[in-house]
């Protein structure tokens, strides 16, 4: 190369220097790129140029394609030889050809020919030494228009053109960041204004989709062994709702399988694509992008985006993922203050049902001449299904208590409804059995869900201390006796109530003399357990019942509540424990 050729001119150094004006008059990667391309079209006076620059994941993009007459041409018009454009970026090195049709490298290569390729320059965009992407122009209609002057020209425009492009590309990346750090903001005022779960899905939903400008978004949440439709939006959305996702299958199941986001620019022929919902909805995903909802390792939905024109990208999935984080914090927030708010009704409602059921529970012991009563009722739960009652009948006093099977708030009604019709019942009718049979058939009329009252139900003669009694079914009341220091069973005379309507009850009797009583007790006195399951045991309560014989009831129901609590120390109770003392004095 001569000197001629390669001393620098003042009209070269004054072309270079206003390209470099006009690369560095605007940090607009797009608008660089058209720039760029046009003052090399102008300098070279090519048919065409573009520029490619260097992607995320290491293939060329093709950004800036133009014409001498400035025109932008597409890129599916710009048909070029590839192989030109990989060399270059894979060398670092210029190419230059007067015919490419002849050259030695290029010659035969049936893209060259089939395009008529002649004349080819392409040089390297590079910066500190990295390739970034290439230059390129030809003519195919002219041999030779291309000179080394050109391929000088060129470099020099390519090395101003690639610390424009730097600039460009990193003034870009900080408004992408700016713009990033603008829309999470955003997101984490909308998701800590309510906690309202759907409002926050909708919300988290609606910025995902707005972020991205993708025609549909959805989030699906895991429910047993399959992913629902909790809010979608854009194309479909209504249609969409009804479908349920097997977990595992879908790009939307293998995201929450992996607990891993994942991009697909062509869902169609991605193997794990769930094409039911397509089928269903007749909604085409032509790109999509979805992103796990995670709190504590464990993945418990997906937020997806389809259709961004472009299709999505490895920086996409980073700031969708980010959504996806700060969305499931605020999903996770929303989600425990529905279940406080939940437990809070319920836990007012059960205290309302406490008062209620309490008021059901007589505050006083009867008085009569010549005896003693005392009785407790301690819920193991805010409700219990056990009762004690006394009933006056006639001259007599009736005495009842009974255990309703199940536990809380349904034990709670059936107790409600059984002390009701036992106490009507036995108000009215003569015959102590014949009132226990028809609680009974009252009580079957209404049971429900196989539940069932098992009962004890006494009338006491106070002058003569006679005791009649029924026994559907409860656990046998003990006497204690004064005079002999004995505990004596009172047996069963029937089955629970709630069982048969047509069941028969026998009615016994039993007769306390003056120091005697009666024990009457649900199973939770018997059966309260310890640290070590150990039960408190009826042999346990007759010694406690004959070392206090002597004792008034009140002191004998003390001593009682007493032993069943220091026995079952730290161990939560399993069982209403209810019992009631009438003493003869």
């Amino acid at each position: 190369m001569s000197q001629a050729v390669t001393e620098p001119t003042a009209d070269r150094l004054a072309l270079l220097y206003r390209i470099t004006q006009t690369f560095n008059s605007s940090l607009d990667l797009n608008e660089v790129l058209n720039r760029v391309i046009d003052e090399v079209i102008a300098a070279t006076h090519a048919g065409r140029g573009f520029v490619m620059l260097l992607g995320d994941d290491g293939s060329m993009e093709f950004r800036a394609a133009r014409g001498i007459d400035h025109r932008t041409i597409d890129d599916p018009e710009f048909q070029i030889s590839r192989s030109v454009v990989q060399r270059v970026a894979q060398e670092g090195r210029p190419l230059l050809t007067s015919n490419a049709q002849n050259d030695a490298w290029l010659g035969g290569r049936a893209s060259v020919m089939a395009l008529g390729l002649r004349s080819i320059l392409c040089v390297p965009l590079q910066h500190k030494g990295a390739t970034r992407g290439v230059i390129y122009v030809d003519n195919t209609v002219q041999e030779g228009i291309f000179t080394e002057r050109d391929l000088d020209l060129l470099a020099a425009i390519a090395s101003s053109a690639a610390v424009a492009i730097e600039n460009a590309r990193l003034f870009r990346e900080v408004q992408d960041n700016v713009r990033n750090l603008r829309l999470l903001n955003e997101i984490s005022t909308d998701l800590t204004s309510t906690l309202d779960l759907e409002r926050v899905l909708r919300a988290s939903l609606q910025r995902a989709q707005d972020a991205f400008n993708s025609a549909a978004a959805s989030i699906l949440m895991v429910e047993g062994d399959e992913l629902v439709f909790r809010v979608a939006l854009g194309g479909s959305a209504e249609q969409v709702k009804p479908f349920r996702v097997p977990l595992g299958q879908g790009i939307a199941g293998w995201v929450v399988q992996h607990a891993q986001g994942v991009v697909v620019n062509n869902p169609q022929h991605d193997p794990r694509y769930y094409k039911a919902v397509e089928a269903g909805t007749g909604f085409l995903a032509e790109s999509l992008m979805a992103a796990p909802l995670i709190v504590n390792g464990r993945a418990f939905g997906v937020i997806e985006v389809i259709n961004k024109p472009g299709g999505y990208s490895p920086g996409d999935l980073a700031l969708l993922s980010t959504i996806a984080a700060s969305a499931s914090i605020a999903l996770e927030n929303a989600r425990l203050y529905r279940i406080a708010v939940e437990q809070g009704r319920m836990e007012r409602e059960l205290q309302v049902a406490r008062e209620v059921q309490s008021s059901l529970i007589p505050n006083a012991t009867p008085t009569i001449p010549g005896w003693e009563f005392a009785a407790r009722w301690q819920p193991a739960r805010r409700v219990a299904g056990d009762f004690y009652d006394f009933v006056a009948i006639g001259d007599r006093l009736g005495l009842v208590i009974a255990d309703v099977s199940d536990k809380g708030m349904p034990a709670a009604l059936f107790m409600a409804l059984s002390r009701s019709i036992v106490r009507a019942s036995v108000s009215h009718v003569h015959s102590l059995a014949e009132s226990i049979a028809q609680a009974n058939r009252l009580i079957c009329a209404d049971a429900a869900n196989g539940m069932f009252v098992t009962l004890f139900c006494a009338q006491v003669e106070p002058g003569s201390g006679e005791v009649r009694y029924v026994n559907a079914g409860h656990n046998p009341p003990l006497v204690c006796r004064a005079g002999s220091g004995e505990c004596v069973k009172l047996g069963n005379s029937g089955m629970a109530l709630g069982f048969f309507a047509g069941a028969e009850f026998a009615q016994h009797a039993v007769y306390l003399e003056p120091g005697d009583f009666v024990v009457l007790y649900t199973d939770g006195v018997t059966e309260a357990l310890n640290t070590a399951e150990q039960e408190f045991g009826e042999e346990r309560l007759r010694r406690l019942l004959l070392d206090h014989r002597d004792a008034s009831a009140e002191d004998i129901a003390s001593a009682l509540g007493r032993a069943v609590a220091a026995f079952a120390g730290e161990a939560a109770p399993s069982d209403d424990v209810t019992f009631v003392i009438a003493k003869r004095l």
